[in-house]
Formats: structure tokens, C-alpha cells, sequence
């Protein structure tokens, strides 16, 4: 759900804690966060007025901005925003009134999960309904630009309600003998269709339904112009939405008269059942998915496909095998005994569409079809073939975003099946990836985890950090980088691993292997180099642990290295959460000459709070910043707001993700110390950068 764009949240409470803490429980929860906070009505005002907010967390009992005067000021700048109130305990009464005023929750101050939970859906339900006005917009434009194809097509067109006509473009007054297409208007349709064809269209004449679409209908009828003189039409039928109602597009189509009145062999439309047009197919599929958008009954889609197909042209010939498709596609058609809609896509791609029926229908129907077809021997040029087919099946529904991606799905399901059978000859029902909730999540990450600390499945690699003034410490420093080796598969590694593995408790272990390791490299380095120092990340589980330095200490006692090689970082929203363990781990650190770092700084309400509390000696910017920075002026202003504050508190400023050179002045005249990127250069397995060439 989320995506690469930052939530912008407005906060309403008494104090800059207060709103990092939300801040700091939402990045925790992989939201990029872009937050301000308001304390006095007048602050409210300018923000709301400012811009569209994401998201608005507000204190239900703040005094100086009753929730009340809240909705009221939303509501009278007319903005889109969800408001999740925040109470200081469970009150049933305080729930209701929330909930009354329009909150689209309220939740008590604590219970953290049950935020993130509020936070996803409102995010959904707000971003759902910007794409719903957004397609409106383009609705309308799409409307206006068919009225005007309609207006200037070659072809008669009308538009028909309740059996009379509500438009007609210059083109179907002609043809019909009238002067212009107003005369058309509020006329019945039927006076225009000769006696003996009417009752072809009996069915098209009663009051249309949304919920029920007519079928598109095609037919050679007599038609009547003003004179009631007779002439020969080919009429295409379809329901549409014309004006915000269901109508009937009457088209009379030339191009297709001749084609209609001649007479069809069974050769020839045998060959209309096996003709590739994928655009005959799309729209079946297409409509498949609005019929079941209306009836709330799933349709389904049917992928059949020859097993080994690529093999048998190889064998006996593209043309050959085109008659064995071909034959096979007209023996499928023959299973049926009504109408079936269908049609072929590809070479190797037969697809049904079966209306309103059950999964368990279509997948007996299915295993019937593959069943009778590897019992078939198909005859072609004196020779005979047995065939088998894999069919993939998918739902049809409100769920499936597009034709394309029905089609895809139907194809994973085949994908599967062969997967499993390399013979194919079989049926698979597309079943979505239903993801793990949270715990199991966790659970994942842990298990994992402690597997790759057994098997010796992670590894580290070093990123320069160089310095970008000149006068620098001297130092040489490298951030400790921690990965999954090459050897272990991919598919045996959760998403975001890396990202989530730091929540979870075993962090605090793995901290533990990252440092031994870096320890080990370090103390190598250090014989050729002994300016080298090491920025290793570590997880808030670790600084809040009692026995972590103790841990250390000893551990830097048996490698014999000095606490001064050794900056340890850790993030923004774990110091802000965990500030006093924070400041106590600085407060030690620097009693053995160590230092600290604050990664993913700059994003708190006000970033420069916590550098007075925590006695940081490097704060690396957080990479939302670096990228607004890089888009445009008003994150320029942003990022030099942020320099001004730190001139003066004697924190080094780190900016990363330095991926081009053009960045690189801004950060110069901003009084940037260090950068570090790819630019400078990737992370690798050795600490082998040469600092004497600069950035």
C-alpha cells in the first residue's frame, strides 16, 4: 500500500513530543512521513489552508483546539482529509462523539498497532477516493471528446431512451430524411424500423437498468426514412451511459452491409472461431468483468492452451501446427451447446468467458474439456495427433483492474500447473497470494534470521564516507553495511528483510554478529591504516539494553581495539522513541572516547530538539530530504532551514545517496562536512577506497 511518495500528516497536540512519537511509530511502520504540527488555532487555519492533507492525528482532549472546531474548519475549506482522533484511555462515550463529529476513528494513546491498522485503512480509503474524482475528471473529458466523434462520424449514430431518441448526429438524420438531427429528438425509434423487423428489437425497447446489461446485438433490418421508403442497415446495438443514464447506441454500420448479406459456410465461420483478434477477446473480457460489476456474481475466464505448442511447430511446421490449433479450438467449441463467447488471443491462447457460474462448475467443466481432449485424436493431412491442454482459470470480478491483468493471472495459474506437472494436461484455479498478517511477519523475519546467523548467511561491506570541506578530521571512515550473501536463495528471504529484520527482537543479535565481524576486518585495517573508524549501524533493541556495553566492552578488550574506532548510528525515530536510553548510550560512549551518530535525521517535527537531548557527534540526513532536495527549490529552502540550525551545535552533517555530481555544489554551499554514495562509491567487501582523491 504504501508508495514512494512521503504521507503528509498534520499533527494537533500540545508539544513537539507528542508528535514525533506518532511520527516515530509511523516510520516504524515503513511510512515515509512529511509531518508539521499545529498548537494553536491559528496554526490549524494556515495549514489546512496551505495544501490537501493525508492525514490529520489530533488529540481529542486538547483544550486549545476542540475536535469539534477542528471538522468545522476542515469542512469550510472544503478538503479530503481523514482525521484520527487520539484519547487518553478507552471511553465508550468519547469513542461515539469522535465518530459523530466524523473522525474515522478514535484511538486510545497506547495502543500503537491499532494506529498503524487506522492509519493503512484511512491512507486506502482517501487515495481511493482521489482516483475516483481523478476518473471523473477524465470521464468527462472522455465524454465530451465521444460526443464529438459521434457528432462528426461517418457512420448514423443515435442515442436511445425508453424506445425515442435523445440524440443523433448529423449523419443518422440524413439517412433517415430528416433536415437536421433536432427533428430526431423525442420521436420513437421503432417508426424508423420496417413492420417486419420490429420484432427483432421488441427486447431493446423496454426501460434500461445499470445493473442489467443487454448483450450487444448485431442485425441486417429494413429501415424507414421520413418518406417510409425501405433500405437495407446493418444495426449494431449497445448499452452505454449516456447523460449519467443507461441508453442504446443505434449504429448503422456500412462497412459491414455486403459481409451480412452473404451467406456463411461452416468453413468460414469455423474460421471466425479460430482467427487470432485479440481485440474481440479483450472486449469479451471486458465485458465479463462489467457484467459481474453489475450482477455482483463472478464470471470466469478460461486460458486454454496447447501443452509443448512451441515443440510442435518446431516438429512439424508453423503451418501444421496452425491447423492442429485450429482444429482443436473448433473441437472445443462443439463441447458447448449455446452460445459461447470466445475467442482466440495468440497462437497458443483459446479463451472462454462463462457468465455467472461457480468455481466449482468451471473447474468440472474444465477437467472435462482437457479430459475429452487427450481422449481425441485429431486427423490433419492423413496423419493423426493426440493432444493435451492446460487451462488456467481465473475469476472475473470487481477485483480484476483490467483486462491485462486477467489475462495475467490466468497465466500464472497454467505457469503453476506446468510447475507442478511438466506434462501439463490439466486445470488450475488462480488463487491470489493472500499475505501474512503482522506477527506471522515477524515470525518469518525471526526464524530466517537466526537460520542465516547458523549458516553464516549474512555479510557486511563497507561504503566510504568523504569528507566534503576542506580542513576534514583526517579520518577515514567507512559505514558497516549488513546483506545476505549470493549463495543463499532468494526466495528463501522475506520482503524487505533487511528493513524489517531491525524491529523484530532479534536485532539485538544480530547487532552482535555485525560488530564481531566489523571488529575482526577493522583490526586488519587498522595495522595499514590507523586513521580508520567504522559507522555500524544498531538497532534500538540494543542501546536500551543494560548488558550491550558491558557486551561491548569486552569484546573490544579481546580484539584489542580502542572504543574511539567505532561510531555507532542508530535512527531518528528510535532516539526520539527511546530518548533517554538514546542519550545514555551517548553519555557513555563518549566516557571512552566513542562517538555516535543519528541516521535518517531531519523528518521529527523539530529535528534540532533531539540533538539537545542526545548528544550526537554525526547526524546522516534522512533520504527523503536528499531526494526533495534534488527536485526543486522549495526542498532547497528546506534543506538550508535545516544547516542554519545546525551551525553552531558542533554535529557533523552527513548527507547519503549521493548518486550525481550536480548535487554536490548545493551541498558545498550549504556547509555540508561528509557525503556518501554511489557517486562516491558502491559498498564492497573491503575498505579499499582511496581518500587522497576527494569526492
Amino acid at each position: 500500500m504504501h508508495n514512494n511518495e512521503p504521507l503528509h500528516i498534520l499533527i494537533v497536540d500540545k508539544s513537539n513530543d507528542e508528535a514525533n512519537r506518532f511520527i516515530s511509530i509511523l516510520r516504524s511502520a515503513d511510512f515515509k512521513v512529511d509531518a508539521k504540527l499545529a498548537t494553536t488555532e491559528e496554526e490549524l487555519q494556515k495549514s489546512i489552508s496551505m495544501r490537501n492533507w493525508d492525514l490529520l492525528i489530533a488529540a481529542q482532549n486538547y483544550k486549545k483546539i476542540p475536535a469539534q472546531n477542528i471538522f468545522q474548519r476542515i469542512r469550510r475549506a472544503e478538503r479530503d482529509v481523514p482525521v484520527i482522533l487520539i484519547s487518553g484511555e478507552y471511553d465508550p462515550k468519547a469513542l461515539i462523539e469522535g465518530l459523530r463529529l466524523g473522525a474515522v476513528d478514535v484511538v486510545v494513546e497506547d495502543q500503537d498497532q491499532h494506529l498503524i491498522k487506522v492509519v493503512e485503512r484511512s491512507i486506502k480509503a482517501v487515495y481511493d477516493r482521489r482516483q475516483s474524482r481523478e476518473w471523473e475528471r477524465k470521464l468527462s473529458v472522455a465524454e465530451k471528446r465521444s460526443q464529438h466523434l459521434m457528432n462528426i462520424s461517418r457512420f448514423p449514430i443515435a442515442i436511445i431512451q425508453e424506445g425515442t431518441y435523445v440524440y443523433a448526429n448529423d449523419a443518422c438524420a440524413s439517412i433517415f430524411g430528416f433536415s437536421g438531427p433536432e427533428e430526431m429528438l423525442c420521436l420513437p425509434v421503432i417508426d424508423n424500423i420496417a413492420s417486419r423487423d420490429r420484432d427483432k428489437l421488441k427486447a431493446y425497447m423496454v426501460p434500461l437498468e445499470s445493473n442489467h446489461e443487454i448483450m450487444p446485438f448485431e442485425a441486417m433490418v429494413k429501415t424507414l426514412d421520413a418518406e417510409d421508403s425501405e433500405s437495407d442497415a446493418f444495426l449494431e446495438i449497445h448499452q452505454i451511459q449516456y447523460q449519467g443514464e443507461p441508453a442504446l447506441q443505434f449504429t448503422i454500420n456500412k462497412d459491414k452491409q455486403f459481409d451480412a448479406s452473404i451467406t456463411h459456410s461452416d468453413v468460414q465461420q469455423s474460421a471466425e472461431y479460430s482467427a487470432i483478434q485479440p481485440h474481440l477477446v479483450y472486449d469479451l473480457i471486458s465485458r465479463g468483468i462489467s457484467r459481474s460489476v453489475q450482477s455482483g456474481q463472478d464470471c470466469m475466464l478460461l486460458n486454454i492452451q496447447v501443452d509443448r505448442f512451441n515443440q510442435l511447430k518446431e516438429d512439424l511446421g508453423i503451418a501444421k501446427a496452425e491447423k492442429i490449433a485450429h482444429s482443436l479450438v473448433m473441437f472445443i467449441v462443439q463441447i458447448f451447446d449455446h452460445n459461447l463467447e470466445c475467442g482466440r488471443i495468440s497462437e497458443n491462447c483459446f479463451a472462454i468467458v462463462l457468465p455467472e457460474t461457480t468455481e466449482e462448475k468451471v473447474l468440472e467443466l474444465a477437467n472435462n474439456i482437457t479430459h475429452q481432449i487427450s481422449n481425441k485424436v485429431f486427423d490433419i493431412d492423413n496423419e493423426s495427433f493426440s493432444l493435451t491442454t492446460s487451462i488456467g482459470i481465473t475469476l472475473l470480478n470487481e477485483n480484476v483492474p483490467s483486462v491485462e491483468r486477467a489475462l495475467e493471472r490466468s497465466q500464472e495459474a497454467i505457469d503453476q500447473l506446468r510447475d507442478q506437472s511438466e506434462v501439463g494436461n490439466g486445470v488450475k484455479l488462480y488463487v491470489p497470494d493472500i499475505h501474512s498478517d503482522e506477527v506471522s511477519k515477524t515470525e518469518a523475519v525471526a526464524i530466517t534470521a537466526k537460520r542465516l546467523l547458523g549458516e553464516d548467511g549474512f555479510s557486511i561491506r563497507y561504503q566510504p564516507i568523504v569528507a566534503l570541506m576542506d580542513g576534514g578530521s583526517g579520518k577515514e571512515y567507512y559505514e558497516v553495511i549488513l546483506g545476505v550473501s549470493k549463495e543463499v536463495p532468494r526466495d528463501n528471504i522475506p520482503d524487505d528483510f533487511i528493513n524489517n529484520l531491525f524491529k523484530s527482537d532479534i536485532a539485538a543479535e544480530v547487532d552482535q554478529w555485525v560488530i564481531s565481524q566489523a571488529l575482526e576486518s577493522l583490526g586488519e585495517k587498522l595495522n595499514t591504516n590507523p586513521e580508520t573508524q567504522l559507522f555500524i549501524n544498531i538497532s534500538a533493541q540494543s542501546f536500551s539494553d543494560k548488558t550491550f556495553l558491558p557486551w561491548l566492552a569486552n569484546v573490544l578488550d579481546a580484539a584489542q581495539l580502542p572504543a574511539n574506532s567505532l561510531i555507532f548510528q542508530f535512527r531518528e525515530i528510535d532516539a526520539v522513541r527511546f530518548l533517554k536510553q538514546a542519550a545514555a548510550i551517548c553519555e557513555q560512549m563518549k566516557k571512552s572516547k566513542g562517538q555516535v551518530s543519528i541516521t535518517n535525521f531531519g523528518l521529527a517535527i523539530n529535528p534540532l530538539k533531539t540533538l539537545e537531548r542526545v548528544a550526537a557527534d554525526f547526524v546522516k540526513v534522512d533520504r527523503l530530504i536528499v531526494e526533495k532536495l534534488e527536485k526543486g527549490e522549495s526542498g532547497k529552502t528546506e534543506f538550508q532551514k535545516l544547516m542554519g540550525g545546525m551551525t553552531g551545535t558542533g554535529v557533523d552533517v552527513i548527507v547519503p545517496f549521493v548518486e550525481k555530481a550536480t548535487i554536490i555544489p548545493t551541498l558545498w554551499q550549504q556547509g555540508v562536512q561528509y557525503i556518501q554514495g554511489h557517486y562516491i562509491q558502491k559498498p564492497a567487501f573491503e575498505m579499499d577506497y582511496d581518500f587522497s582523491e576527494g569526492p
